[in-house]
């Protein structure tokens, strides 16, 4: 093989193997910021979570309320509440967490007083996780108050007492209230947070990263020192 020959072949081995060392690097570099959402600095407005406008100081002292916009109807709703729960065990006793259920389509709208009835009848935690399960494992849907008792039905409470829930004035009063802070916020997907009803965390980050901007937005509320991505 002649030199010149030779050169060329060693000039493309390089090449090569100095491309696979980039793409290794590159690929690696993603999968940090997949996983952290943040490579060095502190979580970011406008990339990481939005800042509501006109929101309400919370008082000296109070709690910082998280809530989290939601619908039975959403899988990705199902597929985000074990992370939810898993939150729930760690959040800082300071902190209240609520879920409201969205209402954009009716039938969002009676599963949203479903979740209102199971609430109402303190028999969420039983039931909770079982109607996730029914709607989207088995692609049933609930027609209205009687199908949706009959589910219930032994499971913390009777039919009857379900639909008398259903139907009752405190499972309105919620509906009422969470549809208008749904409306006030202008929530237009779920899953999605609102940490002490100044920002709003999407699911555009992920999953896992959207909790851990949470906390550091709780921590800022505190104040405490602002948590980085980690």
């Amino acid at each position: 093989m002649s030199k010149k020959k030779s050169s060329n072949v060693a000039l493309v081995r390089g090449l090569i193997i100095g491309g696979v060392a980039l793409l290794a690097v590159l690929v690696v570099g993603y999968g940090l910021i997949y996983t952290t959402g943040a490579t060095q600095g502190a979580f970011v407005e406008g990339e990481h979570y939005q800042l509501l406008e006109n929101a309400e100081r919370r008082r000296p002292g109070a709690n910082v309320e998280v809530v989290e916009f939601f619908s039975y109807a959403c899988i990705h709703c199902k597929n985000f509440d074990p992370l939810i729960n898993e939150w729930l065990e760690t959040k800082p006793e300071n902190v209240d967490f609520t879920r409201v259920p969205v209402t954009f389509s009716p039938q969002w709208i009676l599963l949203a007083q479903a979740y209102y009835t199971l609430v109402a009848l303190d028999i969420l935690e039983l039931n909770h996780e079982r109607v996730f399960r029914r709607i989207h494992n088995t692609r049933r849907m609930f027609d209205d108050a009687e199908d949706f008792a009959a589910f219930i039905d032994g499971n913390g409470a009777t039919a009857a007492e379900v639909v008398e829930a259903w139907n009752g004035s405190e499972v309105r009063r919620m509906l009422r209230d969470g549809e208008a802070l749904q409306r006030q916020i202008v929530i237009t997907a779920v899953p999605a947070i609102v940490v002490d009803g100044r920002y709003m965390v999407g699911m555009e980050v992920g999953r896992k990263v959207a909790l851990e901007v949470v906390d550091h937005l709780i921590a800022r509320e505190q104040g405490d020192p602002p948590a980085t991505g980690s």
